[in-house]
């Protein structure tokens, strides 16, 4: 495998492949097989001939949508070999969604599971590797994207999901400050339960396997019953994880069963609360440890301290990031709106202008406020838009009134998350009817096709109207207040 263009990606797994050819890369517990150094270098090579078979050239985008699969990190070598830009997908993804995203950023192929269902318009699929599809979308001429190693999807902060244009010298940049903030070295061993598609999971499981030769015990999902056996039989140190993944171990797991020598447990894409911490801490003797980044900006800081750390504390800015805190109306006293600076900072979003701004001359401005403790360490006192957070995925409520809005029966509608102690928040439906009240059985099946199985309405609760400030904006306030009321009596329909 040799790239078209310099690689340090490339270079650095070659490095890796020389040196220790049979250096266990992936573990792949359900098929009990291990893959090497040597391995994935072979599976690379195959990938990137097929590619050029293919007849993808320089600067066009690869989608991946298959899920948690090795192949994925010998798609990464092969994409870095041929000058192609990558953009994992969430496995969850319905056709009509990925359909949209191929279209809007122009993608050229996309790689997909053999199971995956059948993309309507696309030419015939091509055998691609291993139970996998490559399947040419139907739009019409595609985009390019010079220079971006990867588009990592982030729901920005309104409207549709955006896309980060991310070159290849950002990736290395994060991947290197989350090793050193963290300690992973290249003889440790990481438990792999996120989605590799996320930027957590590129940034703290991928690349540290390309570029220093991390090893990954690798399943498909969270299987919560099977990941503390993983630990013990592979010698896992290190697991990437979400809050919800923890209030299952705190919650299900006996005292004293922990895995030993699992003492590094780092918590991402949600807030982690202290009513996790304390108890975790209590029960298994081990710290789970806050760490805030966005797809945008990569890590931006960690706390690596061994004290239980106050509410909304996310640690110590990540070696290379400058973190100021801009003034803005409507953030809490005492800080401000969260500004990153670094050098692994994306350069923009690909393909569309920052209508919010968010970019800036020396950074990213993130939808985050917060402030600077006496320590050093940066507290996280809110939010500037208001996602929902669903088992560390984050749901863009617009996303799915627009669906909503669609259905027959739908006068008008607001989504929004609440408290879940299993997943962190559901996601509710604040509909007006028009005529009939829709069910809820109803309305999941209406969405079911239409969104992600994650972003589907758990309970619709039905309103006179949707409660509007005197500027005639929503009151979420209000709406809030009055679907908590509705949802303190849950009746068996889930809606009311």
């Amino acid at each position: 495998m040799s790239a078209r263009e310099p690689s340090e990606i490339i270079e650095r797994f070659a490095r890796v492949h020389r040196d220790t050819p049979e250096r266990p890369l992936i573990y792949l517990p359900l098929a009990r097989t291990t893959l090497t150094a040597s391995d994935l270098w072979d599976a690379a090579c195959r990938q990137t001939t097929r590619l050029t078979a293919l007849g993808l050239q320089r600067g066009d985008l690869v989608m991946y949508t298959a899920g948690n699969r090795a192949e994925l990190l010998a798609l990464w070598l092969a994409c870095r070999a041929s000058g192609l830009a990558l953009m994992p997908v969430d496995a969850g993804t319905t056709a009509p969604e990925l359909g949209a995203l191929a279209d809007r950023f122009g993608a050229r192929l996309i790689i997909a599971s053999a199971a995956a269902i059948p993309f309507t318009g696309a030419a015939e699929p091509h055998p691609y590797a291993d139970e996998l599809l490559a399947i040419v979308p139907p739009h019409g001429v595609p985009k390019q994207y010079p220079g971006a190693a990867v588009l990592k999807l982030t729901s920005g902060s309104t409207g549709l999901p955006k896309a980060t244009h991310t070159t290849e010298r950002q990736l290395v940049e994060d991947t290197e400050h989350i090793t050193q903030a963290m300690g992973i070295g290249p003889h440790d061993c990481q438990m792999c339960a996120l989605p590799l598609s996320h930027a957590y999971g590129m940034g703290n499981l991928i690349l540290p396997a390309l570029i220093q030769g991390t090893a990954i015990v690798l399943r498909e999902g969270f299987v919560p019953h099977q990941l503390p056996a993983d630990a013990v039989a592979y010698g896992a140190r290190v697991f990437p994880g979400v809050p919800f993944m923890f209030d299952h171990f705190r919650d299900h797991l006996p005292p004293g069963t922990w895995p030993r020598g699992l003492d590094t447990l780092i918590s991402a894409g949600a807030r982690l609360e202290t009513s996790t911490v304390i108890p975790f801490h209590r029960t298994f003797g081990v710290k789970i440890h806050s760490f805030y980044g966005t797809s945008e900006t990569g890590g931006i800081a960690y706390d690596d301290s061994v004290e239980l750390a106050e509410e909304g504390c996310v640690g110590r800015p990540m070696p290379g990031v400058t973190i100021t805190f801009r003034p803005e109306d409507g953030a809490p006293a005492g800080g401000g709106r969260v500004h990153v600076a670094g050098s692994a900072v994306s350069s923009r979003y690909a393909g569309e202008p920052d209508s919010d701004g968010a970019f800036t001359v020396d950074g990213f401005l993130t939808g985050d406020y917060g402030r600077m403790s006496e320590r050093g360490h940066v507290i996280l006192t809110g939010r500037v838009s208001a996602f929902i957070n669903v088992a560390g995925r984050k749901v863009q409520p617009e996303e799915i009134e627009a669906v909503l809005r669609e259905m027959p029966g739908v006068a008008d509608v607001r989504v929004l998350g609440v408290s879940d102690p299993a997943r962190g928040q559901l996601v509710v439906a604040c509909i007006v009817p028009n005529g009939e009240t829709p069910g809820l059985l109803s309305v999941r099946r209406f969405c079911a096709g239409r969104l992600a199985p994650y972003k589907i309405p758990r309970t619709v609760v039905v309103l006179d109207r949707i409660p509007l400030t005197e500027r005639g904006k929503t009151d979420r306030r209000l709406l809030e207040a009055l679907a908590g009321e509705r949802l303190r009596q849950v009746p068996e329909s889930g809606v009311l």
